[in-house]
């Protein structure tokens, strides 16, 4: 067997194992799957998951992974596109996590990932999720960077520093939506838009 047959196969397994993880997590909830269900469910041993994941934390966290890449395809997309104002686009940057997050995983399975990204914080699974989010405070840069660009930010605001200010402002909302299951993404949107609006107004008065 040569050597790129065999790492599509080990790619393939990789992703059956995924899928089924993220299926039975959203039916069963995480705490009552054993990786021993995921296993038989993707045809392969639990030692093949151990292998390939280390733990099921490894498991989430992986999934997270997969989530996050193709949510930072749509956030350079949202880069890329033209914008009313600062407010809007922010808006729009928090609409597209929120979106994004539900057609991923469940809220449940969401309140599992937050919980272990706190609980293992100086752990492997703290530090990457930690990692992940640096990445998504990069694309928030970039959102801002184009706005400078088209004089919708002040040239004098330091780009970086707002980023992860406003990265943090809506990842406050993105908790508060993952922890309330009556909470809509419509009622997150205006949350974070009486935010920013109320930010806008202290600053218009300096």
């Amino acid at each position: 067997m040569n050597q790129g047959l065999r790492e599509r196969q080990k790619a393939s397994r990789r992703a059956r194992i995924l899928e089924s993880a993220r299926k039975k997590f959203q039916d069963a909830g995480y705490v009552n799957v054993k990786i021993e269900d995921i296993a038989n469910d993707s045809d392969v041993s639990a030692v093949t998951v151990y292998n390939y994941f280390g733990s099921k934390a490894g498991l989430l966290l992986a999934l997270v992974g997969e989530s996050d890449l193709i949510l930072i395809r749509k956030l350079d997309e949202l880069v890329t596109k033209s914008h009313e104002n600062l407010i809007s686009a922010v808006q729009e940057f928090g609409r597209i996590l929120r979106q994004h997050a539900m057609t991923f995983l469940q809220k449940p399975t969401w309140r599992e990932v937050i919980s272990a990204s706190i609980h293992e914080g100086s752990r492997e699974f703290g530090k990457t999720y930690s990692e992940l989010d640096d990445v998504l405070i990069g694309k928030m840069r970039d959102l801002l960077a184009a706005l400078q660009v088209n004089k919708l930010v002040s040239p004098d605001v330091d780009i970086c520093v707002l980023a992860d200010c406003l990265f943090s402002l809506q990842n406050i909302r993105f908790f508060q939506f993952i922890a309330d299951d009556t909470l809509g993404i419509e009622k997150s949107d205006i949350k974070l838009q009486q935010d920013l609006m109320a930010l806008q107004a202290v600053f218009a008065q300096k």
